[in-house]
């Protein structure tokens, strides 16, 4: 299915190729460097980017998992770390609870690694075209069999949630109750999964016949009917990616073999 292209912000004009090198830049930076300025950094930037992108919505979802994450290591970690000794400074009391400064350390190490991970990742994985995903994979060598099993799994998923939409839409209005109790709600589960199944072997079959008398096993060498076009940003992004990866490396590395003393990093 051809999909149109929305080239609205300089986040979507990149090329997926430049994402995913930055993205690469980034996981290794904020794992290897453990700066927490850093850290805070790439939070403000991702969260200013998902605004422009104007995908606060969905961000919702994944602030909640922020929030849950940081009452649950903090709170864990803060009063029980397994590095905690006696005599560990407190931090401050909450409910006659004792947070250690050493067990608030140990969170930091963690915390400060996913959440900015997390917010960046969101941010640039949700601008990536699929389509254009797949035509990059292609040119990379990837065999087309695989490109095409790995586009058309995102592609059964959107198609199996709206499908369940349909069809849970069609028993309400057959008078079939789906709020209520958990008890109620798995009553209401079955007759609406039935017909998704069946809906979903239909349309594998009918999928299955239609790549069959389009040449889907030919030996052939396959063409693209997609190309990307070229964007000013994609060649500078995608170096600052390999270079970030590469310096946070190769800091790591002589920071462990002790060539160089850890300037950068502040988190323990």
């Amino acid at each position: 299915m051809l999909q149109e292209r929305d080239y609205s912000t300089v986040l979507r004009s990149l090329s997926p190729a430049a994402k995913l090198w930055l993205a690469m830049g980034l996981i290794f930076s904020l794992i290897f460097l453990k700066n927490t300025y850093y850290a805070f950094a790439v939070i403000a930037i991702s969260i200013v980017t998902i605004i422009r992108e104007k995908q606060t919505g969905l961000f919702k979802l994944l602030m909640v998992t922020i929030v849950i994450l940081f009452i649950s290591m903090y709170g864990i970690y803060g009063t029980m770390a397994p590095n905690i000794m006696e005599g560990d400074p407190v931090a401050f009391r909450i409910f006659n609870l004792n947070f250690y400064t050493t067990g608030i350390a140990y969170a930091n190490r963690y915390y400060l690694r996913v959440v900015p991970l997390m917010c960046a990742l969101f941010t640039i994985f949700l601008s990536i075209d699929i389509t254009d995903l797949s035509v990059t994979m292609c040119k990379a060598g990837i065999p087309y069999k695989y490109v095409f099993t790995f586009v058309d799994s995102f592609q059964v998923i959107t198609l199996l949630r709206k499908e369940m939409e349909q069809i849970r839409d069609a028993q309400r209005a057959r008078g079939l109750n789906t709020e209520g109790n958990l008890i109620q709600r798995f009553k209401a589960f079955v007759p609406i999964i039935v017909p998704v199944v069946a809906n979903s072997i239909i349309k594998i079959q009918d999928q299955a016949i239609a790549m069959e008398t389009k040449g889907f096993n030919s030996e052939c060498k396959k063409t693209l009917y997609r190309e990307i076009p070229a964007y000013k940003w994609n060649v500078p992004v995608a170096a600052f990616g390999i270079a970030l990866a590469v310096f946070s490396i190769t800091y790591r590395i002589l920071v462990a073999l002790k060539v160089i003393e850890p300037f950068i990093s502040n988190i323990i």
